[in-house]
This record gives structure tokens, C-alpha cells and sequence, in this order.
């Protein structure tokens, strides 16, 4: 099954990534070039769930009672597969952006979908740049729109936690926002950093409870972190699932 699912995933997701891109493209078209990209956000969510089933990935959802309707928050998960975008954006129910490393987007088609959808791109070796993509996040959260970023900035090799950067909660802090901790269980099962293969199958998003600023403004960044840490790994022992 399990080759039988890598082709078919790898067979549509370049139709499927072309399509995607050619609707977002004539919406900003049909919507003057407009900066607000909120209108493209059910679409996004859309192609997040059509591109895992491609995959043979179905998605189940617990914890999002947590979160207050229509607020902005910083939303922190694990980072285990090149899957975590589209799980992520598949199951958020408000307004989203990324932000991600940016040599994806110069990966074919979908550096093109990221960058008009209005995903963030960050370096990892120019640190006045990446200050700069922060300074650019704390702003989308304070307008009303929800940031998701992944603290570890690379995938796990072994399933484990990698440490936590810094940046992440320097946004929070300038933001003045509440952080969510998610936790993706059984993902790196489904196609992990080493595996050529995906594995069908079920993975599960798990909301933490909110964070909220006015509880950790004052505490220091390192313990920050180390809460935020915690609560992940707290949620990935309790989600831990998988089919």
C-alpha cells in the first residue's frame, strides 16, 4: 500500500499543485491584486486536505474547542514531515500564515502557492533577515491573522523534539499575542525525513490550551520555551495514535 500510495500521491500532486495555483492566481486577478489574502484561505485549507489524500492521509482534530472564534494567535507544533504545512493549514479554522524556511520557495509550484498565499519566508543564515520576517509576523497577528510557526526549525530525525529557537518567541512577545502549542502525532510515521515511501494512514492535530501573553509576558524567554516544550511534548504522549 504503501508504494501504491506514493505513486498516486506523487502522480496528482503536480495537477493538483498547478490547479491550485492558477485559482489563487485569478483570484488576486478578479480582486485587483489586493494585498488581503484572507479571501484564499478556505482554498488553501481545501488543497491542504485534497493534497493529503492524495497521500492516502486522513486527518482527525481534537482540542480546537480550545480556541476563542475569530482571535489571532501564535500557533507552535512539532515539526516531523514535509506534510506538516498542509496537515496545519488543512484543520485551522480562522485566517493563517506561515512561516517558512525560505529555500522552499524554490521548490516548483508550491514555492509559487506559498509565496501568494502569503507564507513568510525566514533564513536560517542571515539573522538581520530573518529579525526582519519576525518583525513582519508580530505585524500580521497584531492585524487579526493567526501565524503558524514550527520553534524546532527543522524536522526531527528520530520523532523526538529538536531544541526550540529563539525567534518564534521574540514574534510572540512582539505580537502581545496567546500561543497555541500543537502537537501532530503519527505524521512522522507517515513520512518521516528518511522514509521514501509514504504510508497511509491516520495522523492527529492536537490543540494545547492557549498560552495566554498576560500569564508569560514577564517570564523570561528561555523558561518561555521551555513551557512551550513541554506542553508539545505533554500533548504528543496524550495524542499519540496512530492507524
Amino acid at each position: 500500500m504503501s508504494l501504491f500510495f506514493t505513486i498516486l500521491g506523487y502522480t496528482l500532486i503536480g495537477p493538483y499543485l498547478a490547479a491550485g495555483l492558477f485559482w489563487i492566481l485569478l483570484g488576486r486577478l478578479l480582486g485587483s491584486g489586493s494585498a488581503d489574502r484572507r479571501p484564499f484561505d478556505p482554498l488553501v485549507r481545501a488543497l491542504g486536505r485534497a493534497g493529503l489524500l492524495c497521500f492516502g492521509i486522513r486527518v482527525r482534530v481534537s482540542g480546537r474547542h480550545r480556541l476563542e472564534p475569530g482571535r489571532a494567535y501564535v500557533f507552535m507544533a512539532n515539526h516531523v514531515s514535509v506534510f506538516d504545512p498542509l496537515v496545519l493549514f488543512a484543520v485551522l479554522d480562522r485566517p493563517a500564515r506561515g512561516v517558512e524556511l525560505e529555500d522552499h520557495f524554490s521548490w516548483p509550484l508550491w514555492g509559487a502557492i506559498t509565496r501568494h498565499a502569503g507564507t513568510l519566508p525566514i533564513s536560517h543564515h542571515d539573522r538581520v533577515a530573518a529579525l526582519v520576517t519576525l518583525g513582519q509576523a508580530a505585524a500580521v497577528v497584531r492585524g487579526g491573522t493567526s501565524v503558524v510557526i514550527l520553534p524546532e526549525g527543522h524536522r526531527t530525525r528520530t520523532g523526538r523534539l529538536l531544541p526550540f529557537m529563539r525567534g518564534p518567541f521574540r514574534l510572540a512577545l512582539d505580537a502581545h499575542a496567546d500561543i497555541v502549542p500543537i502537537a501532530l502525532c503519527g505524521l512522522y510515521e507517515r513520512k518521516s525525513v528518511h522514509a521514501r515511501l509514504i504510508t497511509p494512514g491516520t495522523v492527529r492535530v492536537v490543540f494545547g490550551e492557549p498560552l495566554s501573553f498576560a500569564e508569560f509576558v514577564d517570564q523570561s524567554e528561555q523558561d518561555l520555551r521551555r513551557r512551550v516544550r513541554t506542553a508539545i511534548e505533554e500533548l504528543i504522549d496524550a495524542g499519540a495514535v496512530v492507524e
